[in-house]
Order: C-alpha cells, then sequence, then structure tokens
C-alpha cells in the first residue's frame, strides 16, 4: 500500500488535468476526442477501484448460489477473478445447453448491471433487460 496520493487521487488529478486544464484548448478535433476518451477511461478505472471488489464477492455468492456451490469466495483478487471466469463458464455451457439453472436469466442481468455500473452508470439508469 502507497501512502498519498492514492492511486484514486492519482487517477482524480490526471482526470483534472485533462478535462480542466487540456480539452478547453485542444483545437485539433481528432485529438480532443481521443482526450475525452481517456478523461472517460480514468473515470472508468476510478469507479473499478471503488467498487470491483465489493461486485465480484456479490457475483460470486449469486453464481455460487445458482451453480449448487458452497465455497466462500477467495480472499486473493486474481483467484476470485479466475474462479468468477471458471463459474461463468460453466453458466454459459450449462445455458449452450439447454440446462440453465433457475435464475440464469437475474443472474445474467444482474452481472451485466454490475458491468454498466463501472463501465457507464448514466446508461444504466435506462437499462431495460428483456
Amino acid at each position: 500500500m502507497q501512502d498519498r496520493p492514492d492511486a484514486q487521487e492519482l487517477l482524480e488529478a490526471v482526470r483534472e488535468f485533462i478535462s480542466g486544464e487540456l480539452l478547453p484548448v485542444i483545437g485539433d478535433p481528432r485529438l480532443r476526442f481521443r482526450s475525452l476518451v481517456a478523461s472517460n477511461l480514468l473515470q472508468m478505472l476510478q469507479r473499478e477501484l471503488a467498487l470491483e471488489s465489493a461486485l465480484l464477492r456479490d457475483e460470486w455468492q449469486r453464481l455460487a448460489v445458482l451453480l449448487g456451490r458452497a465455497d466462500a469466495p477467495p480472499y486473493d483478487a486474481i483467484e476470485l477473478t479466475e474462479g468468477l471466469r471458471a463459474g461463468n463458464e460453466t453458466l454459459c455451457a450449462l445455458i449452450r445447453a439447454g440446462e440453465a439453472p433457475p435464475g440464469s436469466l437475474a443472474e445474467v442481468t444482474q452481472a451485466v448491471r454490475a458491468k454498466l455500473e463501472v463501465a457507464n452508470p448514466r446508461y444504466l439508469a435506462a437499462f431495460d433487460p428483456v
């Protein structure tokens, strides 16, 4: 763990520089667009740092119930991510085989909502699953 500034503060400082100082003086439309993309990506990274741990653990719990597993989520972030990937691959295989467990649609919908919380929370307000 680092002292201040922490990762969130560093990301915010760079994003504020791009949005507040750089964008107002950029005349080239291509460079302006790329700078806006960079600013948006920094916001996405900030949300991911703030939300990812809780979102991944919530997904682990939902997936464990759906797949009938009782194992607790691993503490290690890499193991957690790999375990979720494997669980989602299992769920996908079951869905493709026509053997989707009850509640699969709700789980997939919630997983998409969680991804939108990080990627684009403004879109989430209009998200209306099928």
